[in-house]
């Protein structure tokens, strides 16, 4: 029999868009870590808490565990979730559609730093952000989405993580 405890902070639990980095570290030090970026907020209606997504990357569900997907021994990693709430989930379509284009270039850039910051010697990116296929003037529109403030915090965030 196995005794267990974690604390779940209550803003996890906020209907808020997030971004986020979850690390699997191996219980044995010669193996690497892995690393997933990933967003709240998903590309058609809803938004769920950063604690209900973690869970689902545990899920038998593979539609929604992509870290079970990845790590089959998950019993053999521990785990750290670092996360950044933006902007309040809204439900009226237009602000929906604004918000969701937003968390996703904020997951997008939040990957591509991740990428230049990771040691590849120790660690392993699991969904790295390519970006093929996408013209220059989408390009230059999603460069614009983001504010210097915001890409600050993805900084910050990526460095607590790393």
């Amino acid at each position: 029999m196995e005794l267990g405890y974690f604390k779940i902070p209550g803003h996890s639990t906020k209907r808020n868009w997030a971004v986020y980095i979850f690390v699997a570290k191996p219980k044995k030090k010669d193996k690497r870590n892995y690393f997933y970026v990933g967003k709240v907020g998903d590309n058609r209606d809803g938004c769920n808490p950063v604690i209900s997504r973690v869970g689902n990357h545990f899920s038998y569900n593979k539609v929604h565990s992509q870290i079970r997907n990845s790590i089959s021994n998950t019993e053999n990693y521990d785990y750290e979730y670092f996360y950044c709430h933006f902007d309040k989930y809204d439900s009226k379509k237009e602000l929906r559609i604004r918000d969701r284009e937003k968390i996703n270039e904020l997951e997008r850039e939040l990957n591509r730093i991740v990428q230049v910051k990771l040691d590849k010697s120790k660690s392993i990116l699991l969904n790295p952000y390519v970006g093929n296929h996408i013209s220059k003037k989408e390009k230059e529109r999603r460069a614009k989405i983001l504010t210097t403030e915001e890409k600050a915090i993805l900084l910050k965030l990526c460095e607590k993580a790393l």
